[in-house]
């Protein structure tokens, strides 16, 4: 089984990502892959690029979108993989970023109620450990402090969280894992996201987060990492 990558950044999602699309394309495609999924921070600027890179190298694009998820005049957001699986996914996702736009609050921001109303033909990723469902588990954004251990009664309000999301999306819904040694969060996220999978029949899908085509640019996207938060290379 080949490992298709749902959750990559390019350029276009600025000072995170690294690189244009047509470079992780090429990459795909040395590496033996024949899809991948473009899914930049709150736009779809890079779907025109994604698509001709993919005729030329002969790789599948899957089009999708890192939605900043959140609530009226809040400024946290926290993160959501939405991939299209046909030209209606592809038509809500437009309109999901449209919307998004519109209802800009420090960053893109999208609404339950925009994903109730248009889910059809979407592929929806729980998100990294920036997700709504990683924050309620282990605090962040607007689910208090950060910790390495669920809260009391997390883990229920988790599960709760997932029907939720499983209500509109039905079998279109997965929890999303990635595999990070050095991120203790995800460390300690992975095991608990396995029992919630097991107790709400969600299944589990592994994405790597990918910023980057080549390993040793790990530096150059922590500088823009750095540079977009004004923060210090060696703190980010």
């Amino acid at each position: 089984m080949k490992f298709v990558s749902l959750h990559s950044h390019s350029t276009f999602s600025t000072g995170d990502g690294y690189g244009p699309p047509e470079v992780h394309v090429k990459r795909i495609k040395d590496l033996g892959g024949n899809a991948l999924a473009m899914t930049e921070h709150g736009n779809v600027s890079s779907w025109v690029a994604l698509e001709k890179a993919c005729e030329m190298f002969g790789v599948e694009p899957i089009f999708g979108i890192e939605i900043y998820f959140g609530k009226p005049k809040l400024r946290p957001k926290t993160h959501m993989i939405l991939l299209a699986m046909n030209e209606v996914g592809l038509q809500n996702i437009n309109r999901i970023v449209t919307k998004s736009w519109q209802q800009f609050y420090y960053s893109p921001t999208v609404y339950w109620e925009d994903l109730v109303k248009w889910n059809e033909g979407i592929i929806a990723l729980s998100g990294c450990a920036d997700s709504a469902l990683s924050c309620t588990l282990l605090g962040g954004k607007w689910f208090g402090d950060k910790t390495l251990e669920p809260a009391d009664g997390a883990i229920q309000r988790a599960t709760r969280g997932v029907e939720r999301f499983k209500s509109v999306f039905g079998d279109r819904y997965y929890l999303e894992t990635q595999r990070f040694p050095g991120l203790e969060r995800t460390c300690v996220l992975n095991p608990i996201l396995a029992e919630i999978s097991s107790d709400t029949g969600v299944p589990i899908v592994a994405t790597a987060d990918v910023h980057y085509p080549f390993p040793d640019e790990n530096t150059i996207q922590r500088i823009l990492h750095a540079a977009d938060r004004g923060k210090d290379v060696e703190t980010t």
